[in-house]
Formats: structure tokens, sequence, C-alpha cells
């Protein structure tokens, strides 16, 4: 994956949850939304992306598909399409449901 500015979508089986921005830079993967912060380590094999990511909530006026918890990890497993694009899912603790992230380059960083 290139380093830059990506927009992320969430979504579930049953529609969009909403939009982030993400920035990646080397191994890092830090973003934003309305409700949470993320920072995350990217892990990229041939066979799988995957990335550890720690969630912090700021904003606990809206629910979230993640439930009430204000700091949590999620464990997000998928791929890079090309350089400049990724999906990843993951299930989050006493969730029913798969969270997928669909990602796309808007900006490159040096």
């Amino acid at each position: 994956m290139k380093n830059g500015i990506y927009e992320a979508t969430f979504t579930t089986s049953q529609g969009t949850l909403g939009n982030a921005a993400v920035m990646i830079k080397g191994r890092t993967f830090v973003g934003a939304d309305g409700v949470h912060f993320y920072r995350g380590e990217i892990d990229n094999t041939p066979e799988e992306s995957r990335v550890i990511m720690e969630v912090t909530r700021h904003n606990f006026t809206f629910e979230s598909a993640f439930g009430s918890q204000a700091i949590f990890t999620l464990d997000w497993r998928g791929e890079e399409i090309g350089d400049s694009a990724f999906k990843l899912g993951c299930q989050p603790d006493g969730l029913d449901i798969t969270i997928y992230v669909t990602g796309r380059l808007l900006k490159e960083l040096g």
C-alpha cells in the first residue's frame, strides 16, 4: 500500500456504517471518524493484509456498531487491492456480524 490519505468506508451485510479519514505511513494506520480514533500496525504477507488496531471512542452521543466500550482492539484481515486500495474485515468480540472496511487512496504522501 502506498503512503497516503485514504477514504475508508465501513459496512456490514446490512449496509453502510459510515466513512473515516485514514493515513497510512509505512506500517502505521491512523484515522478518525465522528465517533472513534483508530491507531494500528499493518502486517502484510503475500497471502494476507492484517491490521491490529486500537480503537478509542471519543463521542458517546451516537451509537456505535462496535458497542459501548471506550477502548478496544480489533483484528482486521483482508487484502490490498493494487497499491492504492484495501479491503479488510473483522468480527468484534460480542457481536454477531462481520464489519468490513474498504479504503481508496485520495492523496499519496512522500
